[in-house]
């Protein structure tokens, strides 16, 4: 696997780990810790941004031509 590769891998796992958090924030608002709100949009901000990004990465890994 080249780095380019990896780093895809890495980058989609981040994406994953922090898709999962956003659940978790959002579970723990809906039970009560409201002081969680910013934290909550301000992560979520950063999921939508490193998930488009693997998003965009790997589309371009699967149409490169080899």
């Amino acid at each position: 696997m080249n780095s380019g590769r990896t780093f895809i891998v890495i980058l989609g796992l981040i994406a994953g780990l922090l898709i999962l958090g956003q659940l978790v924030l959002g579970q723990l608002i809906l039970s009560g810790r409201v002081n969680l709100i910013k934290a909550h949009q301000h992560s979520g901000y950063t999921a939508v941004m490193i998930s488009l990004v693997y998003i965009i990465l790997s589309l371009r890994v699967l149409t490169k031509k080899n």
